[in-house]
């Protein structure tokens, strides 16, 4: 069942009457939508009977599925994704197994001028047993900008019979994301990337290099609840999500990135002065983290944990022995038994303006000030709760304006 991975089932034991929910995790990953190939101002290469379906405003049903659009959702790259959930009944599926083949266009329609965008994708699916009972559900997603969409869908199976459908969907946008350069185009349509380290593409930087700034990352991999051995993969998603959009901003020219685990106090990747960062090798580094193997040595010492989140923020500080213009921290909240003593942080030079982004799903659980939050804020350290990508988004641009505000009235002083 490896093939299945990411796929629900939901299905009935007639033997006990009970209703299961189940998410099978398999040894392969479940494909995202991918582009069709195609040479510019050429139309896709697709079966008659295909490009009829998906023309025609009737649905098809002789496969017996069901599909249901979701709404909008941004996410913390501050992209909206939205796709849809398909329902197929157990007996619509082959007992040998099957090859269901989804095929859908999306087509922007406040630009008459814009080809329709076209997607594809594959399930493979296992032999099923006689007794299983009740239904798939087979998750898509993509990634739209603001505007106004029509998608016409369709999927096939291994005998050939369809099921099609066709809706629309609108992006409307409640706030101005102008100042932001990881904002959303519009009528932009993209594939949703599963790979929460996948590269990014060149930014394009300001010409003036005396105008680029220099950034210093800290980046917690550690959740903030001590009974957890890691971050969950939403939680590490999103933070590395936050992470992507200020390496866009074309303000920042120069990068420097340490990730640690707070609870084990290990540093886990670490670059100094780059103009990009390498969210690949940051990738790598992460996986073969070990969460919970914690030195015996530290485990008997109720100080260690300070001295290491001094030693961290010494190393942001002054990242290749150079003072950053800003510094800022990503991800769950340390624990307020870290003590970190002031008087361990070397100061050497102009402060840096210091920002917080503290990722925290149940803010109500652990009301409590973090120990960076503490320590730093005598020196006007600003700290932003950041429970939803609306939380993150209003946090951003408040702190790209005062931080390019602040570069502004230095230059003209």
């Amino acid at each position: 069942m490896g093939q299945w991975s990411n796929v629900t089932f939901v299905y009935s034991m007639t033997s006990c009457r009970l209703l299961l929910l189940c998410i099978l995790v398999g040894s392969s990953v479940l494909p995202a939508q991918q582009l069709l190939e195609l040479s510019p101002g050429s139309p896709p290469r697709l079966m008659i009977s295909d490009r009829a379906i998906l023309s025609s405003p009737l649905n098809r049903d002789d496969l017996n599925c069901r599909v249901v659009p979701l709404k909008p959702q941004l996410d913390f790259e501050l992209k909206y994704q939205i796709g849809y959930l398909i329902h197929l009944p157990m007996e619509a599926v082959a007992v040998q197994g099957d090859n269901l083949q989804v095929l859908f266009r999306i087509h922007a329609q406040d630009d008459e001028k814009a080809d329709p965008v076209y997607f594809q994708q594959n399930f493979q699916v296992p032999p099923l047993s006689d007794e299983q009972q009740g239904e798939v559900v087979l998750p898509g997603r993509y990634v739209l900008g603001p505007g106004r969409y029509k998608v016409d869908w369709m999927m096939r199976d291994r005998m050939g019979r369809v099921c099609s459908a066709h809706w629309k969907t609108e992006i409307n946008l409640t706030t101005d994301t102008e100042p932001l350069a990881t904002a959303p185009a519009e009528n932009d349509i993209s594939p949703y990337k599963q790979d929460i380290f996948a590269e990014e593409p060149p930014v394009v930087r300001k010409a003036n290099e005396k105008e680029l700034l220099h950034v210093s990352l800290l980046l917690n991999l550690a959740p903030v609840d001590q009974l957890k051995f890691k971050l969950s993969n939403y939680e590490l998603q999103s933070i590395i999500a936050m992470l992507r959009t200020l390496h866009r901003e074309p303000g920042f020219g120069l990068f420097s990135l340490t990730a640690f685990n707070a609870t084990n106090q290990k540093i886990v990747y670490k670059s100094e002065q780059n103009t990009r960062l390498d969210f690949a090798a940051l990738g790598k580094a992460v996986e073969s983290m070990q969460p919970g193997l914690i030195d015996a040595a530290t485990l008997t010492d109720p100080e260690s944990g300070g001295r290491f989140m001094a030693d961290v923020l010494n190393g942001a500080l002054h990242p290749g022995g150079k003072t950053p213009d800003t510094v800022v921290i990503i991800g769950p909240k340390i624990d307020r038994e870290a003590r970190i003593a002031e008087l361990n942080l070397v100061w050497d030079g102009p402060t840096p303006q210091l920002i917080q982004f503290v990722f925290d799903q149940n803010p109500l659980s652990y009301p409590w000030q973090g120990a960076l939050s503490r320590v730093l804020k005598s020196c006007g350290i600003k700290t932003y709760t950041i429970t939803r990508p609306q939380d993150y988004y209003g946090a951003l641009i408040e702190v790209l304006e005062s931080f390019f505000l602040l570069g502004h009235e230095a230059e003209n002083l």
